[in-house]
């Protein structure tokens, strides 16, 4: 049945433009997804100081604790908690009468013993060379315990081995005390030793001479070891150098022991105070600058997205300071182009148009951080996903609807 004329001219109109737009679609879907507009930064080299922060503890140089070295009533106490001491300056007495007493009776077994000495001597042939052996051996005998007697005297007036200041008294006037007891709490304040436990992989860089800086922690901006931790201006921080290192690595902390011997004069440091300690150990030849908005923190690592042959690529960094609104990186060459606003949001391997960074303020840098406060276990590409997720900031308006359902950008 032949077909109607209209029907004729209708089917004709439809096969041509199915031939038409074919071409058409096929050509959008070689060309793949338009790049996407970015800013890019280029990192430049910036040798900055390698500043190492580390927790210590500070001690006295010396530390005793005086006691008793005969036995007897205290009589005396005549220094306290906090007084500063010279050395050999007298501290506390111990009854001396029953010492006196032994010192009396003993000279003078020496003094009879020295007269039969002389006597038998005089004697010539007439004593025998046994009996003037035990006369001198008699003499002898008397000699050492006088001298015993003398010591447990002087004994009796307790004396500090050093100067220095009391840091604890443990005795009172009429406390009966035996030898050993503990009298006082002795400590050598004029200098104080800091230790600290250096990480394994400055092993090179720490030696005897190297430069501290030490501070109370309350005094320190940001924790110790983190990126830009810095001490605060008029923190009264006192200059060291570091005068002994240990020559083994611990096998479970996989650090070593250092120790820096300082006056403290001038500074509120104490014994027993909880410090931080800034080691100078030359400059970072190999770190860049670059905009702080341009790091962000994903999967614990510092990272940027560098832009290579027109993709987004990301790269691991470390963050060892910040300066305004630019962060000093390790781990990347200078001259490399990096993505400044929103890195956090883009995914590697997206094409990418960059432009040059307009200027940004000091401080700018929350774009970059944004990865830093995604929920616990969130991994690389579920950050891409939330970042291209609908109402994930300005610059998720740019994507195709439905673009990053899977953690991938257009």
């Amino acid at each position: 049945m032949p077909l109607a004329p209209a029907r004729v001219v209708l089917l004709t109109a439809l096969l041509a433009a199915a031939c038409t737009s074919a071409p058409v679609d096929a050509g959008k879907a070689a060309a793949g997804p338009q790049p996407r507009a970015v800013e890019v930064a280029e990192a430049r080299a910036a040798p900055h100081p390698r500043i190492l922060t580390l927790s210590g503890t500070l001690a006295a140089l010396e530390k005793v604790q005086v006691a008793a070295r005969v036995e007897g009533p205290i009589t005396e106490v005549k220094v306290d908690l906090g007084d500063r001491v010279a050395r050999e300056q007298e501290l506390a007495a111990i009854r001396p009468i029953d010492y006196r007493a032994r010192v009396s009776e003993v000279e003078a077994s020496l003094a009879q013993a020295e007269i039969d000495v002389k006597r038998l001597e005089s004697l010539g042939g007439v004593a025998t060379q046994e009996e003037l052996e035990r006369a001198r051996t008699r003499l002898a005998g008397a000699k050492a315990q006088r001298s015993q007697a003398s010591r447990q005297l002087g004994d009796t007036t307790v004396r500090a081995p050093f100067a220095g200041a009391i840091a604890a008294r443990h005795v009172a006037p009429g406390t009966y005390v035996k030898p050993g007891t503990a009298l006082f709490d002795l400590v050598a304040d004029d200098k104080l030793r800091l230790t600290v436990e250096v990480p394994e992989r400055y092993a090179a860089l720490v030696q005897v001479g190297t430069p501290a800086t030490v501070t109370l922690k309350d005094s320190l901006v940001g924790e110790p070891g983190e990126a830009g931790a810095k001490i605060a201006a008029g923190a009264g921080a006192v200059q060291a150098a570091v005068t002994r290192v240990s020559p083994v690595v611990s096998p479970t902390t996989r650090t070593f022991t250092v120790e820096a011997v300082f006056s403290p004069a001038g500074s509120v440091l104490r014994p027993g105070m909880f410090t931080v300690a800034t080691l100078s150990l030359g400059h970072e030849a190999g770190s860049v600058r670059v905009p702080r908005a341009a790091v962000f923190h994903v999967l614990g690592r510092d990272r940027v997205m560098r832009v290579e042959d027109g993709v987004a690529v990301a790269h691991d960094v470390d963050l060892v300071a910040e300066e305004g609104g630019d962060a000093i990186v390790l781990g990347l060459e200078p001259g490399s182009q990096v993505i400044v606003r929103g890195a956090a949001l883009i995914a590697p391997g997206t094409p990418v148009a960059p432009s040059a960074a307009k200027d940004m303020p000091a401080g700018t840098g929350s774009e970059g951080q944004g990865a830093k406060d995604m929920a616990s276990g969130t991994g690389e590409k579920g950050a891409e996903t939330q970042a291209a997720a609908p109402g994930a900031g300005p610059e998720g308006k740019d994507m195709p609807e439905g673009a990053g359902e899977k953690g991938t950008a257009p």
